[in-house]
């Protein structure tokens, strides 16, 4: 995934300590040390998975993608939730009230020990806050994050890459507007050396995308997919579109079929 506007903005590179409240949001994370390009071939031929398991885990996958439950931002904090306020690293265009100008967390190395679980995320973040009229209108984030995740009978490996622009689309700020891309690898192992069947990996175009921050709730928008994974030795392949409804609810199209999924649940409901 390219960083657009990290392009833009080649002029130079400026770096801060972690932001806190993005190290408090990592610890929500599961990511992944498996690399993308491991990950096998996936071959459309060899189709070994029902459409109906996959429509419901999609949309639960961009959810939790969006929620940072695999890494990075969580959208549904809002615009306000980052504040460089008690940093005093090097800014590029900064406005104390507005957040305008371009920052860069490259380096995230984090281990959260909790009872018999250890988390390890590691991988960059970066932010350019997005202003108009010196005032703030939200951000863009870039994430790149790899974690994984032991507990004495499972191992949890993902690896995410995020892109993300997102803005305020009302003067109280519950609502915020997402565009952006996910790229997403995924490996769950049992301590008996057995893998759980699910996406391997998957990418996500998200489009006009409205979320009630109050309901955590993707109220309109859609987004296109394409998945892949392997059952019983099988690799599959499977692409398709989803459209949000709101209510938690959403329609999810693949080979020419509807399901209507809760976003929560990922069961199928009607």
């Amino acid at each position: 995934m390219e960083l657009k506007f990290y392009k833009r903005q080649n002029a130079a590179k400026f770096y801060i300590k972690p932001l806190l409240p993005i190290i408090v949001c990592l610890m929500m994370v599961y990511t992944s040390c498996r690399k993308a390009e491991n990950v096998p071939a996936p071959s459309a031929s060899t189709q070994s998975t029902s459409s109906d398991a996959v429509s419901g885990q999609i949309a639960v996958n961009i959810a939790k993608s969006l929620s940072g439950t695999y890494g990075g931002v969580n959208v549904n904090d809002g615009v306000d939730s980052i504040s460089l306020s008690n940093h005093n690293g090097p800014q590029h265009g900064y406005n104390a009230s507005a957040l305008c100008g371009f920052y860069s967390d490259s380096l995230v190395n984090y281990t959260c020990k909790s009872g018999d679980t250890t988390t390890h995320t590691g991988g960059n973040l970066k932010f350019y806050f997005n202003c108009k009229d010196g005032k703030s209108t939200g951000y863009t984030a870039y994430d790149s994050l790899v974690t994984v995740k032991t507990t004495p009978k499972v191992v949890y490996n993902y690896f995410v890459k995020q892109y993300y622009t997102i803005k305020c689309l009302d003067d109280k700020h519950t609502f915020t507007g997402v565009d952006g891309e996910i790229d997403f690898t995924n490996s769950v192992i049992c301590s008996d050396k057995s893998v759980v069947a699910n996406i391997g990996s998957a990418s996500y175009i998200l489009k006009d995308l409205t979320i009630d921050l109050c309901h955590n709730d993707i109220l309109s928008g859609t987004a296109t997919f394409q998945a892949y994974g392997t059952n019983n030795n099988q690799n599959w392949s499977l692409s398709g579109s989803v459209t949000f409804l709101g209510n938690h609810m959403a329609d999810v199209l693949i080979n020419n079929k509807v399901y209507h999924v809760n976003v929560l649940t990922g069961k199928i409901v009607g």
